[in-house]
């Protein structure tokens, strides 16, 4: 009898199994490490995770240093030019009470749904004298009173916070009854112009 003949062969190779490079005995595609010589396999998905993270960080890094080492950085936004004597001088003037430009709530609402940025290059942080009908008395969330003038449209409405809570002129805030507040106009929000640092008339 042959030697070869007595040789026991090989196990075959199935498709989920291949042959440890190291022991070469067979080991499942899906094991991490051989469990008879302990040799990786493949490599862990979180070992992977690992390193795609340190190279996204790695490259941020490398980003944000060279950027903040190229030269004429500092020149990409100039700083914006100082105001000048007569723009500064009216807007002093523009927010002084006496000269506060006097208007209607309707006439306030209907100027920004006209148009929004000139309305505000007009009334916005500047003193105003509104006049309207008190559609509502409200308070905000942290105390403070507003009053809602009356508009044109019935979901919209002029809102005007008042500056002090314990104005003596509270009292003639009643709901349909005129009102003429002296305010700082402080642009709009969903369609409603609004008013701060009001004080009755």
């Amino acid at each position: 009898m042959s030697l070869a003949a007595v040789r026991p062969q090989p196990y075959p190779v199935r498709i989920h199994q291949r042959r440890c490079g190291k022991c070469g005995k067979l080991v499942s595609r899906t094991a991490y490490a051989c469990r008879r010589c302990g040799k990786a396999q493949r490599m862990r998905p979180r070992t992977i995770m690992l390193l795609l993270s340190a190279a996204l960080m790695g490259g941020m890094f490398a980003v944000a240093t060279i950027s903040a080492m190229s030269p004429g950085r500092a020149a990409e936004a100039p700083p914006p030019p100082a105001a000048t004597a007569p723009a500064a001088a009216l807007a002093v003037v523009a927010r002084t009470p006496a000269l506060a430009r006097s208007i209607s709530a309707t006439e306030l609402w209907s100027a920004y749904t006209r148009d929004h940025a000139t309305a505000d290059r007009l009334y916005r942080d500047r003193s105003v004298v509104i006049s309207g009908i008190v559609r509502a008395v409200d308070r905000d969330f942290e105390g403070g009173i507003i009053v809602r003038l009356a508009t044109p449209d019935p979901f919209e409405a002029v809102n005007a916070t008042l500056a002090t809570r314990n104005d003596p002129a509270l009292g003639s805030l009643v709901k349909g009854r005129p009102v003429s507040l002296q305010c700082v106009g402080r642009g709009e929000l969903i369609g409603a112009p609004l008013l701060a640092g009001c004080f009755v008339k």
